[in-house]
Protein backbone atom coordinates (compact mmCIF):
# COMPACT_ATOMS: atom_id res chain seq x y z
CA UNK A 1 0.00 0.00 0.00
CA UNK A 2 1.47 3.35 -0.76
CA UNK A 3 2.09 5.71 1.94
CA UNK A 4 0.09 8.96 2.09
CA UNK A 5 1.80 12.12 2.03
CA UNK A 6 1.76 15.25 3.38
CA UNK A 7 2.81 18.64 2.32
CA UNK A 8 3.77 21.52 4.84
CA UNK A 9 4.57 24.80 4.13
CA UNK A 10 5.99 27.07 6.60
CA UNK A 11 7.44 23.75 8.61
CA UNK A 12 10.93 24.95 9.97
CA UNK A 13 9.39 26.38 13.35
CA UNK A 14 6.71 27.10 14.92
CA UNK A 15 3.06 25.29 13.75
CA UNK A 16 4.70 24.26 10.76
CA UNK A 17 7.54 22.30 12.44
CA UNK A 18 4.53 20.95 15.56
CA UNK A 19 2.62 20.02 12.53
CA UNK A 20 4.96 18.03 9.98
CA UNK A 21 6.10 15.95 13.38
CA UNK A 22 2.36 14.89 14.44
CA UNK A 23 1.70 13.99 10.52
CA UNK A 24 4.95 12.40 10.94
CA UNK A 25 4.14 10.20 13.50
CA UNK A 26 0.42 9.26 11.98
CA UNK A 27 2.64 7.56 9.10
CA UNK A 28 2.62 10.29 6.92
CA UNK A 29 5.74 10.71 4.57
CA UNK A 30 6.47 14.69 4.84
CA UNK A 31 7.55 17.64 2.65
CA UNK A 32 8.26 20.20 4.43
CA UNK A 33 8.33 24.27 2.55
CA UNK A 34 10.20 27.11 4.13
CA UNK A 35 12.28 30.20 3.31
CA UNK A 36 14.55 29.44 6.47
CA UNK A 37 16.61 26.46 7.58
CA UNK A 38 14.48 24.23 9.72
CA UNK A 39 15.39 24.18 13.23
CA UNK A 40 16.87 20.91 15.04
CA UNK A 41 13.42 19.44 16.15
CA UNK A 42 11.77 20.27 12.70
CA UNK A 43 14.82 18.40 10.66
CA UNK A 44 14.33 15.90 8.03
CA UNK A 45 13.95 11.81 8.46
CA UNK A 46 13.60 9.04 6.28
CA UNK A 47 10.33 9.69 6.01
CA UNK A 48 10.54 13.54 5.75
CA UNK A 49 11.87 16.00 3.17
CA UNK A 50 12.41 19.43 2.97
CA UNK A 51 11.75 21.86 -0.12
CA UNK A 52 13.99 25.44 0.62
CA UNK A 53 11.52 28.38 -1.04
CA UNK A 54 8.69 30.00 -1.30
CA UNK A 55 5.30 29.25 -1.06
CA UNK A 56 4.58 32.14 -3.70
CA UNK A 57 6.77 30.93 -6.34
CA UNK A 58 5.37 28.47 -8.38
CA UNK A 59 8.74 26.78 -8.87
CA UNK A 60 8.59 26.03 -5.28
CA UNK A 61 5.67 24.15 -5.79
CA UNK A 62 6.74 21.91 -8.80
CA UNK A 63 9.64 20.53 -6.91
CA UNK A 64 7.24 19.36 -4.68
CA UNK A 65 5.13 17.59 -6.79
CA UNK A 66 8.70 16.25 -8.69
CA UNK A 67 10.32 15.32 -5.05
CA UNK A 68 7.46 13.80 -3.37
CA UNK A 69 6.94 11.73 -7.20
CA UNK A 70 10.70 11.08 -6.58
CA UNK A 71 11.00 10.03 -3.03
CA UNK A 72 7.62 8.62 -2.04
CA UNK A 73 6.30 7.12 -5.83
CA UNK A 74 2.99 9.57 -5.39
CA UNK A 75 1.26 12.29 -5.55
CA UNK A 76 0.63 14.52 -2.15
CA UNK A 77 -2.98 13.70 -0.72
CA UNK A 78 -2.88 16.27 2.47
CA UNK A 79 -1.37 19.71 2.13
CA UNK A 80 -1.40 21.98 5.29
CA UNK A 81 -0.53 25.83 4.84
CA UNK A 82 0.66 27.24 7.50
CA UNK A 83 3.23 29.77 5.92
CA UNK A 84 2.32 33.35 6.87
CA UNK A 85 3.72 36.67 6.66
CA UNK A 86 3.19 39.52 9.17
CA UNK A 87 4.06 43.47 8.76
CA UNK A 88 2.82 46.20 11.24
CA UNK A 89 1.38 48.73 10.39
CA UNK A 90 -1.71 50.76 9.40
CA UNK A 91 -2.32 51.31 5.20
CA UNK A 92 -0.36 54.18 5.49
CA UNK A 93 2.86 53.40 6.94
CA UNK A 94 2.28 49.87 4.44
CA UNK A 95 4.54 50.12 1.30
CA UNK A 96 3.19 48.49 -1.48
CA UNK A 97 5.65 45.51 -1.17
CA UNK A 98 4.68 45.11 2.51
CA UNK A 99 1.24 45.23 1.66
CA UNK A 100 1.68 42.97 -1.27
CA UNK A 101 4.26 40.25 0.62
CA UNK A 102 0.57 39.08 3.29
CA UNK A 103 -1.16 38.21 -0.06
CA UNK A 104 1.51 36.76 -1.86
CA UNK A 105 2.19 34.18 0.90
CA UNK A 106 -0.76 33.90 2.93
CA UNK A 107 -2.67 33.83 -0.23
CA UNK A 108 -1.48 33.16 -2.98
CA UNK A 109 0.96 30.58 -1.81
CA UNK A 110 -2.65 28.38 -1.31
CA UNK A 111 -3.54 29.55 -4.90
CA UNK A 112 -0.30 28.52 -6.44
CA UNK A 113 0.62 25.15 -4.37
CA UNK A 114 -3.13 23.90 -5.13
CA UNK A 115 -2.88 24.54 -8.98
CA UNK A 116 -0.12 22.19 -8.62
CA UNK A 117 -1.41 19.21 -6.37
CA UNK A 118 -5.01 19.88 -6.71
CA UNK A 119 -5.26 17.65 -9.80
CA UNK A 120 -3.84 14.52 -8.37
CA UNK A 121 -5.53 15.24 -5.34
CA UNK A 122 -8.87 15.33 -7.13
CA UNK A 123 -8.38 12.02 -9.14
CA UNK A 124 -7.14 10.27 -5.71
CA UNK A 125 -10.16 11.50 -3.69
CA UNK A 126 -10.38 11.46 -0.17
CA UNK A 127 -7.94 14.02 0.01
CA UNK A 128 -7.69 16.98 2.56
CA UNK A 129 -6.54 20.81 2.81
CA UNK A 130 -6.12 22.55 6.03
CA UNK A 131 -5.16 26.61 5.97
CA UNK A 132 -4.24 28.44 9.19
CA UNK A 133 -5.67 31.23 8.93
CA UNK A 134 -6.15 33.45 12.86
CA UNK A 135 -9.00 34.85 14.43
CA UNK A 136 -7.51 38.45 12.66
CA UNK A 137 -9.46 36.60 9.80
CA UNK A 138 -12.74 37.86 11.80
CA UNK A 139 -11.57 39.79 14.03
CA UNK A 140 -9.64 43.08 13.44
CA UNK A 141 -6.63 44.14 15.48
CA UNK A 142 -4.91 47.76 15.51
CA UNK A 143 -1.54 48.03 13.17
CA UNK A 144 -1.97 44.53 11.33
CA UNK A 145 -4.15 45.83 8.16
CA UNK A 146 -2.48 43.83 5.72
CA UNK A 147 -2.11 41.09 7.61
CA UNK A 148 -5.83 41.15 8.70
CA UNK A 149 -7.41 41.28 5.21
CA UNK A 150 -4.86 38.68 4.09
CA UNK A 151 -6.05 36.37 6.53
CA UNK A 152 -9.91 37.07 5.74
CA UNK A 153 -9.10 36.85 2.04
CA UNK A 154 -7.58 33.29 3.32
CA UNK A 155 -11.00 31.91 5.51
CA UNK A 156 -13.07 32.70 2.04
CA UNK A 157 -10.68 31.48 -0.17
CA UNK A 158 -10.99 27.82 2.30
CA UNK A 159 -14.88 27.98 1.81
CA UNK A 160 -14.82 28.35 -1.89
CA UNK A 161 -12.31 25.35 -1.97
CA UNK A 162 -14.37 23.61 -0.13
CA UNK A 163 -18.14 23.80 -1.52
CA UNK A 164 -15.95 24.16 -5.75
CA UNK A 165 -14.35 20.05 -4.42
CA UNK A 166 -16.74 18.57 -1.93
CA UNK A 167 -18.11 15.91 -4.73
CA UNK A 168 -14.87 15.27 -5.79
CA UNK A 169 -13.38 13.95 -2.39
CA UNK A 170 -11.98 16.63 -1.14
CA UNK A 171 -11.93 18.23 2.28
CA UNK A 172 -11.20 21.89 2.73
CA UNK A 173 -11.10 23.45 6.34
CA UNK A 174 -9.27 25.88 8.06
CA UNK A 175 -7.84 26.66 11.62
CA UNK A 176 -7.75 29.80 12.93
CA UNK A 177 -5.39 30.36 16.03
CA UNK A 178 -5.17 32.82 19.01
CA UNK A 179 -1.77 34.22 19.61
CA UNK A 180 1.06 31.45 19.75
CA UNK A 181 4.19 31.73 21.30
CA UNK A 182 5.71 30.68 18.21
CA UNK A 183 9.60 32.67 16.94
CA UNK A 184 6.81 34.13 14.59
CA UNK A 185 5.28 35.75 17.87
CA UNK A 186 8.39 36.40 19.10
CA UNK A 187 9.57 39.08 16.16
CA UNK A 188 6.37 40.44 16.46
CA UNK A 189 6.44 40.94 20.04
CA UNK A 190 9.89 42.76 19.09
CA UNK A 191 8.52 45.56 17.18
CA UNK A 192 6.55 46.74 20.30
CA UNK A 193 7.57 49.79 22.22
CA UNK A 194 7.21 47.90 25.45
CA UNK A 195 7.63 43.95 24.63
CA UNK A 196 7.52 43.06 28.21
CA UNK A 197 3.98 44.64 28.77
CA UNK A 198 2.80 44.12 25.23
CA UNK A 199 3.28 40.38 26.46
CA UNK A 200 1.93 40.84 29.91
CA UNK A 201 -1.58 41.94 28.03
CA UNK A 202 -1.73 39.31 25.03
CA UNK A 203 -1.45 36.74 27.73
CA UNK A 204 -4.25 38.32 30.75
CA UNK A 205 -6.61 38.97 27.63
CA UNK A 206 -6.47 35.27 26.81
CA UNK A 207 -9.48 33.47 29.33
CA UNK A 208 -6.76 31.08 29.89
CA UNK A 209 -4.62 33.41 31.14
CA UNK A 210 -1.51 32.79 28.71
CA UNK A 211 -0.34 32.19 25.23
CA UNK A 212 -1.02 29.22 23.34
CA UNK A 213 1.93 26.34 22.07
CA UNK A 214 2.37 25.54 18.87
CA UNK A 215 1.72 21.99 19.29
CA UNK A 216 -1.98 23.07 20.98
CA UNK A 217 -2.32 24.58 17.62
CA UNK A 218 -1.07 21.25 15.39
CA UNK A 219 -3.24 18.61 17.33
CA UNK A 220 -6.13 20.62 15.87
CA UNK A 221 -4.83 21.07 12.33
CA UNK A 222 -4.20 16.79 12.74
CA UNK A 223 -7.63 16.86 13.36
CA UNK A 224 -8.87 18.66 10.79
CA UNK A 225 -6.30 16.76 8.34
CA UNK A 226 -6.81 13.41 8.59
CA UNK A 227 -9.77 12.55 11.48
CA UNK A 228 -12.48 15.26 10.91
CA UNK A 229 -13.56 12.98 7.71
CA UNK A 230 -17.44 14.39 8.02
CA UNK A 231 -16.58 18.07 8.30
CA UNK A 232 -15.54 20.49 5.07
CA UNK A 233 -15.93 24.40 5.22
CA UNK A 234 -15.41 24.64 8.64
CA UNK A 235 -13.44 26.78 10.82
CA UNK A 236 -12.06 25.49 13.64
CA UNK A 237 -10.86 28.15 16.03
CA UNK A 238 -8.04 27.49 18.78
CA UNK A 239 -7.44 30.67 20.62
CA UNK A 240 -7.33 30.02 24.41
CA UNK A 241 -11.11 31.53 24.61
CA UNK A 242 -9.96 35.18 23.70
CA UNK A 243 -12.92 35.41 20.75
CA UNK A 244 -15.78 33.59 23.06
CA UNK A 245 -16.63 37.09 24.75
CA UNK A 246 -15.92 40.48 24.36
CA UNK A 247 -15.82 41.12 28.44
CA UNK A 248 -14.16 38.66 29.94
CA UNK A 249 -12.55 39.96 33.44
CA UNK A 250 -9.16 38.96 34.63
CA UNK A 251 -9.44 39.79 38.28
CA UNK A 252 -7.15 42.77 38.12
CA UNK A 253 -9.61 44.96 37.60
CA UNK A 254 -11.18 45.40 41.41
CA UNK A 255 -14.29 43.64 39.74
Amino acid sequence: MTQRVAVVTGSSSGVGAATAARLRGRGLGVIGIDVQEPVAEAMPDDGMVFVHGSVAQAATWEEVRSTSRARFDTDPTVVVFAAAVLRTGSILELGDDEWQSHFEVNVNGVFRGLRVLLPAMLEAGESSVVTVASVDAYLAEQGLAGYCSSKGALLQLTRCLAMDHARQGVRVNCVAPGVIDTPFFRRHLDTASDPQAFLRVREQRNPLGRLLQADEVAATVEFAALDAVGMTGSVLTVDAGLSASFDFRTGEEGA
